[in-house]
């Protein structure tokens, strides 16, 4: 099956609601929300069994949800004032240590005990024992501290679970662990409820379209990460482009990329993730190997200092993808959202890096309909452009590298204008307007996009006005209303009255 035909996550939901004898309205409605929201659906149906199970038991009682999400703003609020005078590196250790249930109160517990402590620890990656045991040792009574309050906050979750279904109960424990979910769930509350509605109404059905949906989506992404790999490995001028582009995000936002890319195929020593140490110097071809390991925990959130939410210590090449060394690129991943975002943030990468961003749009040509980071990534710059990018311009024609070419350029020189001139703040079709002589590809593509839009809201429209009934027929006509008469009361002028201007910052105050 073609990726870019395998059924979209939303038809989940679709099926379940015409199974269920919904109405068209909240089918329609379910329909535009799953759509909206395709990225975090997909994400939420590629977790195992147990947690699909849980995550549709928690959509049944989203008000818990919410309560979690509140107590989360005052917990970690509390735990960054615990941590907060202390170096960054310190506190990454605060952070650290509290990926592993039990660890603080065990350590708390061994506080008297050097040698008991730094057998605890041992379960962290080797490289970090003796930075933790250091930071362990002197910071004891914040340490205390933070135990003192994940038992407060673990009451506290306690008593707000209580009074529920033990089915219900289990499922929030379950989803504790996993906080990146919680926040999916979160995020568009009307999704939520209303899939915990179809669930509630016909469970055994849902879930076995969960079932299938998980492995038409595991096969369709494993599909679509083997073409992007293949695509860039066999593109010597894009494999460039991406390592390039990778050290410029890179050092943007921290990473010793560039450290790291020295030290050849010990790159991993960098990652407490994927960092093979036992088979390091045997293995110089080894593959990667994943280890288990846990995210921050959700009541104290991620560490302040990551760019977007990292729930989890993700290796240092995480974000694009792939890892770097002497015999060339290894691609892992499809590269993060993140990374998409700042990408196409950039206009000036369209110029840069010509090759890269010509194999990023015809990836997302050729998997409109996945909720994987490249597609998402494209496809939300193409609607943040959409008045003067049409659906030819993205086209995968041999046309398309010079056509992104003079986009970067357009775009960048408006931004470039928009700099000089902050009274003067120019839109992407006044700047077209004013150089239309130099973005001729970007003319001929805004008269297409006009088409275009009109079209596609006028189908929205139509869309719409299917989920109102039948009109009914007018047997009687209303009678015309009679032309008004009577105007309105002239407002009296007196010009000779001048108004009480305030004159001092006091007499402002008190007029507001």
């Amino acid at each position: 099956m073609k990726n870019r035909r395998y059924l979209p996550v939303l038809g989940m939901v679709l099926w379940v609601f015409v199974q269920a004898g919904i109405a068209q309205t909240d089918l329609s409605l379910l329909g535009d929300l799953a759509e909206e929201n395709k990225k975090s659906v997909e994400a939420l149906v590629l977790y195992p069994a147990e947690t699909r199970l849980a995550i549709l038991q928690a959509t049944k009682s989203p008000e818990i949800l919410i309560k979690m999400q509140n107590m989360r703003e005052k917990t970690s609020a509390a735990f960054r004032t615990l941590i907060e005078d202390f170096p960054r590196t310190t506190q990454a250790v605060f952070y650290d240590v509290n990926r592993y249930p039990g660890l603080v109160e065990s350590l708390v517990l061994q506080k008297n005990d050097p040698a008991a402590i730094r057998r605890l620890l041992q379960v962290m990656p080797a490289d970090k024992v003796e930075e933790a045991f250091g930071v362990v040792s002197r910071q004891m009574p914040t340490l205390t501290q933070i135990k003192d309050l994940s038992q407060t906050t673990q009451r506290a979750f306690e008593r707000l679970i209580a009074g529920y279904p033990i089915p219900a109960q289990q499922a929030f424990t379950h989803l504790l662990a996993l906080p990146e979910v919680i926040d999916l769930l979160n995020e568009d509350l009307r999704f939520t409820i209303m899939v915990g509605d179809v669930y509630r109404e016909n469970p055994a059905w849902v879930i076995e379209k969960m079932d299938s949906l998980n492995l038409v989506t595991a096969r369709a992404h494993a599909e679509e990460l083997q073409n992007w790999k293949t695509n860039i490995e066999n593109d010597p001028e894009a494999k460039l482009e991406l390592q390039a582009a990778a050290r410029e995000y890179a050092t943007e936002n921290g990473y010793a990329v560039e450290e790291a890319e020295t030290n050849g195929d010990d790159v991993y020593v960098f990652d407490d993730v994927y960092y093979d140490k036992d088979n390091a110097n045997k293995r110089p071809d080894r593959q990667v190997v994943h280890h288990d390991y846990d995210p921050y925990p959700y009541w104290y959130g991620f560490p302040w200092w990551e760019p977007y939410p990292r729930w989890h210590p993700y290796p240092w090449w995480w974000d694009w993808g792939a890892y770097f060394r002497a015999r060339g690129v290894v691609i892992i991943y499809l590269p993060s959202y993140h990374f998409m975002n700042w990408y196409f943030d950039r206009p000036y990468h369209h110029d840069r890096y010509n090759r890269l961003s010509t194999h990023f749009v015809q990836h997302y040509y050729g998997y409109r309909s996945s909720g994987a980071t490249i597609s998402m990534g494209v496809r939300d710059w193409r609607e943040r452009n959409r008045s003067v990018i049409s659906n030819d311009f993205i086209t995968p024609q041999k046309e398309l590298s010079e056509r992104l070419r003079e986009f970067g350029r357009f775009e960048q020189g408006r931004r470039d204008f928009n700099l000089k001139n902050p009274q003067k703040v120019l839109s992407p079709e006044e700047f077209l307007d004013r150089n239309s002589q130099k973005y001729p590809q970007i003319l001929r593509s805004r008269e297409v996009a006009k088409t275009e839009i009109q079209r596609e809201t006028t189908v929205k429209r139509d869309r719409i006005s299917d989920w109102a009934p039948p009109k009914a027929p007018v047997v009687v006509p209303e009678p015309v209303p009679a032309p008004r008469t009577d105007q309105p009361a002239k407002r009296k002028i007196t010009p000779d009255r001048k108004p009480n201007l305030p004159t001092d910052d006091k007499t402002i105050s008190q007029q507001s």
